[in-house]
């Protein structure tokens, strides 16, 4: 494991962090890897002591009543993911949508910072169809006894209702569909 150079006593980053918010002392115990960088602290409002691990491509926080139970709580993290067979998805658990590349595993909650290529946004027609997008969509591929009274009672609509099906299968190939928030 890596400690943090702010943690380090004789680096320019510790004698700077001890001028501005000193950290306690403290001495990771768990066996973090070698390409792990970690970091703690009391936090500064409200002051809730963490422990923060950056094994690569990701960030794991613990916060507890006190730093060492702050690490257990993130090496418990970090090994509920190293034994877990992941289900990515693009939204953080009962948060929101990540459109930078990041996911979220759905089954113990693992993030990766680059785990799917960002979503660009280049104009209104170029996202993700939204959920009522994707259930107008389908019910214009699957609902024909409602596009025949569409047709019949707005029949100059007609064109106008095929472009937005054309749209609306184009973003859906090209772009997806955003994932539904959970509660």
């Amino acid at each position: 494991m890596r400690i943090a150079p702010h943690h380090v006593p004789g680096t320019k980053e510790h004698e700077l962090a001890q001028r501005i918010h000193p950290a306690p002392d403290y001495v990771p115990v768990k066996p973090w890897p070698e390409d792990t960088r970690v970091q703690w602290g009391d936090g500064i409002i409200p002051a809730v002591p963490f422990f923060e691990a950056f094994p690569p491509g990701t960030f794991i926080r613990g916060e507890g009543k006190d730093i060492a139970e702050a690490e257990a709580r993130a090496f418990a993290q970090y090994e509920r993911e190293g034994h877990c067979d992941h289900q990515w998805g693009r939204q953080r658990p009962g948060g929101d949508l990540y459109t930078n590349g990041a996911g979220w595993c759905r089954k113990c909650r693992a993030f990766r910072s680059s785990m799917f290529p960002p979503i660009t946004r280049l104009g209104a027609h170029r996202k993700p169809l939204s959920t009522m997008e994707l259930h107008h969509l389908e019910s214009m591929e699957t609902d024909h006894e409602m596009n025949e009274w569409m047709d019949r009672v707005y029949p100059d609509d007609r064109a106008n209702r095929d472009k937005l099906k054309r749209l609306l299968r184009v973003r859906r190939h090209l772009f997806g569909v955003m994932e539904r928030k959970t509660a």
